[in-house]
């Protein structure tokens, strides 16, 4: 099997085998959506008179921040159509709501001080009823909910604070591969690789099933999709974006109450994808964030730095007068949709979630859509159970229930979305964005293809027609002053980022510092750019040389762009030992 991990293997280690009838890996709301159902289902299999009682059942839940919520990351304008399926009295039992959209503004920005206001909201950008959330206040409520739960005969483990590491396989007739569950990280590991007096093995996670919501680019959906070529008959490449967010506090009635703005256009370059958000919070806090396309030919894209830029535009100006920042944060979206599905089940395992691509690109909402996932997974789950049978014919039931219902729809009609509006909002994108209103998602050349992010990212000469830029060369048009423009390593103090220093970087160099050189002469190092921590660091002598890329790897959000966007492919991102990363608590 290939190596995706930046742990030593330590065979020899002794590890705790435990053995679960269904293992979820991540704490998102796909899984915990998927998780809840399959509870709702098993009590009511139970009471069923003459039924096949399912008794004796273990169901876990690994999660690798230090609490179910930490790593929770989202705008987010939540339609509920999922979470009333899930719930139908979710307002009733204390779901954390931030309020129902109420006034909407959609803007086309040209400038700092110019743009369109939209007189009315376009088709995808109608909230009205949605739900304005924190996503991990929202995970929060939902691991609460289930741990209330009490079934006879199923035990409910939820285990936060452990990183699934490595895929356990098992090898089935004429060499297929069987998913069998996870091995957790070690703890308590030297950066050297040595244990402390503290070392702690990894578990071995065994499972008749295995679900993986780790959200975008997940370290063991990456094993899923080498080992069992998933993407195979996919259109495109799984496709991403790069978000950035801040939380900030701002004078009581400044904001209406449900307010939402989004917009397009400025400060991103012509040519490029890009856009924003501000979402009304409760308790006079305001969210307000920018995401960047990683299908990009920039090499110097930076969604902080619009973000910053985005923030001095007066009509934001004046949102946020006044007030302070609170929190930060950034994370990889998925952003590819219907054309980038990877096959969601195989013997042994299902994908949910932005590891399975579910997001409507053009209404910018994934989570409605990835909890569907959860609530269709969990039904075949169900049957599986009942039959004993986990294999791929068995469990492709969910994929085939999951397009049938509402969400198929939703994503084949946008499937074109991202790849009109690639290059940004052209007179062309126009014209095709009103085709596919017209046709159901259909425009000349469906599919529109894309590429590998990386692949996409041009050297500095090709793009900016100069050779040897740097993006200090480039007038970034901000003036830091620390109060209402921050600069990104102040802003990761407000993300609450720890990890134990000690252990083995999660990042790690797969080619050589040479690769990285190389990327610094001719690209100008995007990972010093892009990633919205300042991990990556170059550090020139003083004849302007550099010899290796330094990695500040307790920076760390979690986001995995590195992992997406490093144009080399010389980045791989794993999970640190358990618990470490952001503590989100209003993101």
């Amino acid at each position: 099997m290939p190596d995706f991990s930046t742990q030593s293997a330590r065979p020899d280690v002794d590890r705790e085998e435990l053995e679960f009838d269904v293992l979820f890996v991540g704490g998102g709301p796909s899984n915990l959506a998927a998780l809840w159902r399959l509870l709702d289902l098993l009590e009511a299999q139970n009471k069923t008179i003459g039924g096949r009682k399912l008794e004796g059942l273990t169901l876990g839940l690994i999660e690798k921040s230090d609490e179910i919520g930490d790593h929770a990351f989202s705008g987010a304008v939540l339609d509920p159509k999922a979470l009333k399926e899930l719930c139908p009295d979710f307002l009733e039992r204390g779901f954390p709501s931030e309020g129902e959209v109420r006034k909407e503004e959609v803007w086309l920005f040209t400038g700092d001080r110019g743009g369109f206001k939209f007189p009315f909201a376009p088709p995808y950008f109608r909230n009205h009823g949605n739900h304005i959330v924190s996503l991990s206040k929202m995970v929060r409520w939902m691991a609460v909910e289930i741990e209330k739960r009490e079934i006879p005969g199923v035990e409910v483990m939820l285990l936060p604070g452990f990183a699934g590491i490595q895929v356990l396989w098992e090898e089935g007739p004429a060499g297929t591969q069987r998913v069998v569950g996870v091995q957790t990280a070690d703890k308590g590991v030297n950066a050297d690789g040595s244990k402390r007096s503290n070392f702690e093995p990894g578990n071995r996670l065994k499972a008749k099933v295995t679900v993986f919501g780790e959200g975008p680019r997940g370290n063991l959906a990456k094993e899923l999709e080498e080992v069992l070529d998933l993407q195979k008959d996919a259109v495109n490449p799984q496709a991403y974006e790069m978000g950035v967010k801040e939380i900030w506090e701002v004078p009581e009635g400044q904001v209406p109450e449900g307010f939402v703005l989004h917009s397009t256009g400025w400060p991103v370059a012509a040519g490029e994808s890009g856009g924003s958000f501000v979402y009304k919070l409760a308790g006079n806090r305001v969210a307000v964030g920018y995401v960047i396309s990683l299908d990009t030919g920039d090499p110097f894209a930076d969604a902080h730095l619009m973000l910053q830029k985005f923030k001095g535009h007066e009509r934001i100006a004046d949102l946020l007068k006044g007030g302070k920042l609170l929190q930060y944060g950034g994370k990889a979206l998925a952003i590819g949709g219907w054309h980038s599905m990877p096959r969601l089940a195989f013997a042994g395992g299902m994908l949910v979630g932005d590891a399975a691509q579910m997001v409507n690109a053009a209404r910018l909402k994934g989570i409605h859509m990835g909890m569907k996932g959860g609530l269709c997974a969990a039904e075949t789950i169900l049957q599986a159970l009942l039959e004993d049978d986990f294999s791929e014919n068995s469990l492709l039931r969910y994929p085939r229930s999951y397009l049938d219902s509402w969400a198929g729809p939703e994503l084949r009609e946008t499937r074109n979305f991202h790849g009109i509006v690639a290059h940004g909002l052209s007179p062309w994108a126009g014209l095709n964005l009103g085709i596919a209103l017209l046709t159901g998602g259909w425009v000349p050349g469906d599919p529109l293809k894309g590429r590998e992010d990386a692949d996409c990212t041009q050297t500095v000469e090709r793009y900016f027609g100069k050779a040897g830029l740097k993006q200090k060369d480039l007038e970034a048009g901000v003036k830091f002053e620390g109060v209402r423009f921050i600069q990104k390593l102040d802003d990761v103090y407000q993300a609450g980022v720890m990890h134990d220093e000690h252990q083995p970087a999660h990042l790690k160099i797969v080619k050589n510092d040479a690769v990285c050189v190389t990327c610094w002469e001719t690209k100008g190092s995007p990972c010093t750019i892009f990633c919205p921590a300042q991990v990556y660091e170059m550090h020139p002598d003083g004849q302007g040389q550099v010899n290796k890329v330094a990695i500040a790897f307790s920076n760390c959000v979690h986001c995995k762009t590195c992992d997406i966007k490093c144009p080399e492919l010389n980045v791989v991102w794993t999970p640190p030992e358990g618990g470490g990363g952001p503590k989100y608590t209003l993101c």
